[in-house]
């Protein structure tokens, strides 16, 4: 259930921007590939099983975190000072919904993880 709240914002800018026939690739696509990321990673940390490499895990969980951290001051900067309530909440509980699942992949690619041990 978890995982259908985390690619549900990102599935409906999708859709949004592929309705209104607006922006680039990355523009529809990122926020998707984003969620799609962040939920494989949430799902192998919750199985316990190494997929690819820790350090692929562990760029991923910096680059989604700057992304995701920028996205919530973004979405805090519209509600407050271009009123523009919508975009800005969608985007604030966008970051906020991933806080579980970046605290999730953070732990799944930590060094001290005996899920690595085998792989190394």
């Amino acid at each position: 259930m978890y995982i259908l709240v985390l690619l549900l914002p990102a599935i409906l800018r999708l859709a949004e921007k592929l309705l209104s026939q607006t922006g680039g690739i990355a523009s529809r696509y990122g926020p998707l590939m984003a969620m799609g990321l962040l939920a494989i990673g949430y799902i192998v940390a919750a199985r316990r099983s190494p997929v690819v490499n820790r350090v692929f895990w562990r760029c991923s969980f910096w680059l989604l975190s700057a992304l995701l951290s920028l996205t919530g001051v973004y979405g805090f900067i519209l509600l407050a000072f271009a009123s523009n309530i919508t975009a800005g909440a969608v985007l604030l509980l966008t970051a906020v919904i991933a806080i579980p699942a970046l605290s999730s992949l953070y732990r799944y690619s930590s060094v001290s993880n005996t899920i690595w041990d085998n792989n190394l």
